[in-house]
């Protein structure tokens, strides 16, 4: 069948899943419809909360210390001087647009790319058919569409007309809230500002939790230029918030057009996002922290004779976009690759990785980070500062305002997620990260002495 794959830079999952009454004033009828008729992953995560290693993990279902690509700024090696990948992720024969081409698909790429470059070439496996930016991109989409004659529908034996297509709307929006944060021209227009009054409620996570981890703080503070909001006070907070919110209305609408031509009923449609934005929670903005808001991605299957359902338990969705689009066109994945696909029903740990080197607080590689995910247990450690370790009960504490790495009380359910982490960090070969871990009890003797065989 066709596929239409819907991405949307920076988008939260809050803002479609709208877990909590501070979240009401998200207004997506468009994306709302097509989830009514999808299975919606609740608990979808990317694989790191930037755009660069997010989008080259995505087309390439391998993690971003896999691919040497862990900034903006690809320099060709991973955190702490790990082993350098392959310099262009999305050429490679496995990769997103080539498998599908070589599967029988016609493929096409509108708007950002950004895996490395900003816009697709032919090189990545697609039709460059509009560059990166959205003005202009759903009309693109409709011109192309609309140069092909339709699929047919064969019946038993009798084998289909023209070649299906897999088609990809890549749009920037929300992502200009960083442009609106640091009060600078919006490239699709500004968005109408409103009195604070009149504006949404901060986030029930918006202070800064108890033992929050040193590191984001200094990070934070390093970084204001890149944030914008360094001395936002309760007002221009919920400001930003209303502005995040019609940046999504107004993707939210172009969306809609989009889908005003397509034909639903043969075309299998996702929606992802690359990361999540802060939003206000822990009074953070943009994205890289390795919180909730940041790290977590809406993620909407429609497959045409499919129910709905909704899924609510982790899983990664951007790292297994690849595997699970395939298993939506019902062609078989590439070998090797670093997830399943989030349809296949497999619910291993999910992990997230995190570096600050773009505007570090710390020289050399700066501030770094993994997050794991199992269940209802949320443990992220970073490589420096007190309170470094995070253990979080989603279920209990969805805003993860009490740590529980603090608590003796947890310590058994602690060492087992540093248990997972490691043997997780072993496997897919994350060693520039090894160094920076807090080993678990049950480590094999010498493993410490191994580690820091070469101490630095």
């Amino acid at each position: 069948m066709n596929i239409l794959l819907i991405m949307a830079d920076q988008f939260a999952a809050h803002a479609l899943t709208r877990p909590r009454p501070e979240d009401a004033h998200f207004n997506t009828p468009h994306l709302d419809r097509l989830a009514a008729s999808s299975t919606v992953f609740t608990e979808a995560y990317t694989p790191f909360p930037l755009c660069v290693p997010a989008r080259s993990a995505m087309v390439t279902g391998r993690y971003p210390h896999q691919l040497g690509i862990m900034s903006n700024r690809h320099n060709g090696t991973g955190p702490d001087g790990s082993a350098p990948g392959p310099a262009e992720p999305g050429h490679g024969p496995e990769s997103l647009g080539h498998w599908f081409t070589a599967a029988g698909f016609d493929c096409a790429y509108a708007g950002k790319w950004h895996a490395l470059q900003a816009s697709a070439t032919a090189d990545d496996g697609f039709e460059p058919i509009h560059p990166f930016g959205d003005e202009g991109l759903v009309e693109a989409c409709h011109e192309w569409l609309g140069r092909r004659t339709p699929l047919s529908r064969p019946g038993p034996g009798v084998p289909a007309t023209e070649r299906p297509f897999f088609l990809v709307a890549s749009f920037d929006d929300p992502h200009t809230i960083c442009e609106y944060a640091r009060s600078q021209p919006m490239p699709y227009g500004p968005v109408p500002s409103v009195p604070a009054a009149d504006a949404p409620p901060l986030p029930p996570n918006f202070q800064k939790a108890p033992y929050a981890p040193q590191a984001l703080a200094m990070e934070q503070q390093a970084a204001g230029r890149l944030y914008g909001t360094e001395g936002f006070g309760p007002d221009e907070w919920r400001q930003y918030r209303q502005a995040y919110a019609a940046l999504v209305a107004r993707l939210d609408q172009r969306i809609g057009q989009l889908l005003d031509g397509i034909d639903l009923a043969g075309t299998a449609v996702v929606f992802v996002s690359d990361h999540g934005d802060g939003d206000a929670s822990h009074g953070w903005n943009q994205k890289t922290a390795l919180h909730q808001e940041c790290i977590k991605v809406p993620f909407v299957v429609h497959v045409p004779g499919r129910p709905a359902a909704v899924v609510a338990e982790p899983v990664a969705a951007v790292l297994g976009l690849l595997p699970t689009l395939c298993d939506v066109a019902g062609i078989a994945a590439p070998e090797g690759l670093s997830a399943s696909s989030a349809l296949s029903g497999d619910r291993a740990p999910v992990v997230v990785q995190t570096s600050f080197q773009d505007a570090a607080a710390l020289p050399g590689a700066g501030t770094s980070g993994r997050a794991l995910i199992h269940g209802d247990w949320k443990y992220a450690v970073y490589s420096w500062g007190a309170h470094r370790e995070q253990l979080h009960n989603l279920a209990a504490d969805p805003g993860e305002q009490r740590n529980l790495a603090v608590e003796s009380t947890y310590a058994a359910v602690l060492d087992c997620m540093r248990e997972r982490l490691l043997d997780w960090s072993l496997a897919s070969g994350d060693t520039g990260f090894l160094k920076r871990l807090a080993l678990p009890a049950s480590a094999a003797p010498g493993r410490h002495r191994e580690i820091f065989r070469v101490p630095y």
